[in-house]
């Protein structure tokens, strides 16, 4: 168990200096890590569907994969309040 979680580790920080993520605090590396390992439990598991033949597609991780759902769609510099009041 420890060793996964090393591996895991490992896969984080190679990720972060792929894409040249740095955070501000631990609390962010924190907070963006658990983001990671969502999305990347959800990789996993729909990459699965695709080895089974159950989905015609394959995911990846990229540099996107720390971000939620609304920083993605409305980008990390600007938050979806932001947005809305420009238009």
């Amino acid at each position: 168990m420890a060793s996964e979680r090393q591996d895991v580790d490992k896969e984080f920080d190679e990720w972060k200096e792929k894409h040249g993520k740095k955070y501000k605090s631990k609390e962010e590396e924190a907070k963006r890590k658990k983001i990671w390992l969502e999305c990347r439990t959800r990789v996993i598991e729909h990459n699965k569907k695709y080895d089974s033949g159950e989905s015609t597609f394959e995911c990846g991780m990229n540099h996107m994969s720390d971000l939620e759902q609304h920083e993605v769609c409305c980008g990390v510099r600007r938050s979806c309040q932001e947005e809305k009041n420009d238009s």
